[in-house]
């Protein structure tokens, strides 16, 4: 009997060890859904400390707010980027129209801005400058953390930022028809 309450007590421990401390719900790209147009990429534990993690490791979507290259970081809000039948569901909820044009919807529900800190060797790339230069804005070209942050408008396309360990290792931004 003993061996069957211990078996059970690991059994709820380890269940509930997953549950995280968040205020946001589970899997949310920080507005509270799914981003759906890529791969996620794998999500890992963040290094332990007493401070709660800006923004779990993975692939999310956000909007820039200011671009600091001096600091090297980044401040953005985070929504998400749903499409298909997601993006429909979320946008009736809205009370938006759904289907939504363009099968994307993206959603917004959470004003809270967060700034991480961007790798040196963090690739960034932007697509709203070919679209300026050549007429072709599907053609992503490279920037430097300087460059960015002298070129995106407040009203710029969002971005798809990589966080690993606390840090921003990628930022791509996300074209818009």
């Amino acid at each position: 009997m003993r061996r069957l309450a211990a078996m059970l007590t690991l059994l709820a421990a380890s269940a509930l060890g997953g549950c995280g401390g968040s205020d946001e719900p589970a899997g949310s790209g920080g507005g509270g859904g799914v981003a759906t147009t890529a791969a996620a990429a794998p999500t890992t534990a963040a290094p332990a400390s007493n401070e709660p993690a800006v923004l779990e490791n993975g692939r999310h979507p956000v909007y820039l707010k200011t671009v600091d290259p001096d600091r090297r970081t980044i401040t953005f809000d985070l929504v998400q980027f749903l499409t298909g039948d997601a993006a429909a569901r979320a946008a009736a909820e809205d009370g938006k129209e759904s289907p939504p044009p363009n099968d994307y919807y993206i959603r917004n529900v959470n004003p809270r801005l967060r700034t991480l800190p961007v790798a040196a060797d963090a690739p960034i790339t932007a697509n709203t400058l070919t679209a300026q230069s050549s007429g072709s804005a599907t053609k992503n070209v490279p920037l430097t953390l300087d460059q960015l942050a002298g070129y995106f408008p407040a009203d710029a396309d969002p971005f798809w930022i990589t966080v690993a360990g606390g840090q921003v290792t990628r930022m791509a931004q996300q074209y818009l028809p």
